[in-house]
């Protein structure tokens, strides 16, 4: 019996389908879904009038990325935000320019929100202070959040808004920096960026308006599947991302998987496993919004990690405050995986790791089920015998290529002087040691382009280092594209939907201008993205053709 006519049909490539190494040079697409993949002779017999055909011209075909942790929500609104990174602007007070700029162009008393500042970066590092904003807008709330996502910077009039005064005191888990008279200089740290930043998006979404700000959800979409993204993970969701994207997915204008893992009221505050279970049941996944993982911060960034010092005689000092007393941490996990919810903890530091693990371990008996893949998010600087005790663990380790990417050289000096036995991103032994390993971004804490992390875990270089760092420690480009595609489809329970090019999965695919498998380590971010579907439908072309056209 021939086969019926394909909707689509790629030919003549290299197909990664990501399915056990097997390769195939053909794909058949019906409804959206992979109907065949072969050689070309094989596929050919799909072809029928009104089949678009690709030709593939040697070309790499894979599946779609899988980015499990950024901050979606976050980078939505950057065409309406001030971009405040340092570089490409020069220093602080370039940065105040553009936000006065941006205020004199807004109507009276409108939220301005910056993105990216860092007073750590520049040649002067200095603190954006509420006097600085005053100066800048005077008539209007501002909200910047720092590059870290960790900390915001706020003028008078967004305090007043908040009502914060010199009497407000410190939200536990957050810190108001305070001048010498002890009124809040306009630094929030940690939980106490939340009351501000929720109002920021609530502010700009009430001044644009739905239909506007459903549309940046649609542009945010467009920039992650020019870079092959086909699904995400927003590692934080509040109230008000949650409210954003139901109003993006009722207008059509979520043209790729987002999968929402729900925070708490505020962006750092504590979760709720009861409400956000009720809140599952009541609002269902629909094809585009998934959910059903609850996202914990288990350490801070500021003032800094909850870490260990490890001295020369084998003792651990702490350092650092976590979010959690270990007894409060396993009662949500235990809660929210006794209903049925993934718990996903942030760790940044090896205090921090050990308590989420500790915490996951309480989740993990209350399992409604045996495979509820809790997740520790990070696991930034592990030790060797923390990487063991996660091995043996159900659990995902979901950490960032980017980050080693950004600072692996300084990581590791860090590493050395805290007496950790680790390098930077030790996925080398991660992997031999068989635990569960996704790729992510955490844009904007990170670069968003999968093939720039895959690339830095493959060469081991960085952006400030030719030199490898840790070289014994690099991963194969072919695991390294798995780790991005099918490990992160299994961190959301989406294995069997995507992640793979097989026969009834969905047609999330990419095309590459060359297999990543098949270049000098050094190249792979010099690759490019020429095409994504998602759902068989074509989404991007890097060359703006129609999806009508034939490749």
């Amino acid at each position: 019996m021939d086969p019926i006519p394909a909707d689509l049909v790629f030919l003549g490539g290299q197909v990664l389908t990501l399915d056990g190494g097997r390769r195939a040079q053909a794909v058949a697409v019906v409804d959206g879904r992979i109907a065949a993949l072969g050689t070309t002779n094989e596929v050919g017999a799909w072809i029928g009038p009104g089949t678009e055909v690709v030709q593939l011209h040697g070309r790499a075909l894979l599946p779609g990325f899988v980015d499990p942790h950024t901050h979606f929500g976050m980078t939505t609104f950057e065409p309406v935000a001030v971009d405040c990174r340092i570089p490409p602007l020069r220093d602080k007070h370039a940065v105040i320019d553009a936000i006065a700029a941006a205020a004199s162009a807004a109507p009276v008393g409108q939220w301005i929100l910056g993105l990216g500042y860092s007073s750590r970066n520049g040649r002067t590092p200095m603190e954006l202070l509420r006097e600085d904003l005053d100066v800048a807008a005077p008539e209007n709330p501002v909200c910047v959040v720092d590059l870290s996502v960790h900390c915001s910077y706020a003028n008078s009039a967004a305090m007043r808004l908040a009502r914060l005064t010199k009497e407000t005191p410190d939200p536990d888990g957050g810190h108001y920096v305070r001048d010498a008279h002890g009124e809040a200089a306009g630094t929030l740290w940690e939980r106490a960026m939340d009351t501000i930043y929720g109002m920021s998006l609530t502010g700009l979404t009430e001044a644009y308006g739905e239909d506007a700000v459903a549309e940046l959800v649609r542009q945010n979409s467009q920039r992650h599947l020019a870079l092959g993204i086909t699904s995400v993970a927003d590692a934080a969701v509040t109230p008000e991302a949650a409210r954003v994207y139901r109003m993006a997915d009722q207008r059509g204008k979520l043209p790729m998987t987002l999968h929402e893992m729900r925070a708490g009221p505020g962006f750092f505050a504590e979760p709720d496993p009861i409400a956000q279970h009720e809140f599952l049941q009541s609002s269902p996944p629909t094809t585009r919004l998934l959910g059903g993982t609850m996202k914990m911060f288990m350490d801070p960034v500021f003032p800094r990690n909850a870490g260990y010092q490890v001295h020369p005689d084998g003792t651990k000092e702490r350092l650092g405050r976590p979010y959690y007393q270990p007894e409060r941490a396993g009662a949500l996990a235990a809660e929210a995986s006794s209903r049925g919810l993934q718990v996903a903890i942030h760790c940044l530091g090896t205090w921090a790791i050990d308590l989420a693990m500790d915490a996951i371990g309480e989740a993990i008996r209350e399992s409604e089920s045996a495979d509820q893949r809790h997740r520790l998010e990070h696991f930034t600087t592990p030790t060797y015998e923390q990487i063991h005790r996660a091995a043996g663990m159900e659990l995902t380790v979901v950490t960032q290529p980017s980050f080693f990417y950004q600072g692996g050289e300084k990581s590791a000096e860090r590493l050395a002087e805290s007496g950790i036995d680790a390098p930077p991103a030790p996925l080398r032994r991660m992997i031999d040691e068989g635990l569960s390993v996704a790729l992510s971004s955490d844009f904007p804490c990170g670069p968003l382009a999968p093939l720039a992390g895959i690339s830095s875990l493959v060469s081991r270089q960085t952006r400030g280092s030719l030199e490898p760092v840790a070289a014994e420690e690099a991963i194969s480009a072919a695991e390294a594209v798995e780790l991005y595609t099918i490990a992160g489809a299994r961190s959301m329970h989406r294995e069997t939907e995507v992640g793979s090019i097989e026969v009834g999965k969905r047609a999330d695919v990419i095309v590459l201008t060359h297999d990543p498998t098949a270049v000098d380590p050094t190249m792979l971010r010099e690759i490019s993205v020429e095409q994504t579907y998602v759902d068989g439908l074509r989404v991007f072309d890097l060359y703006g053709r129609t999806a009508a056209a034939s490749g």
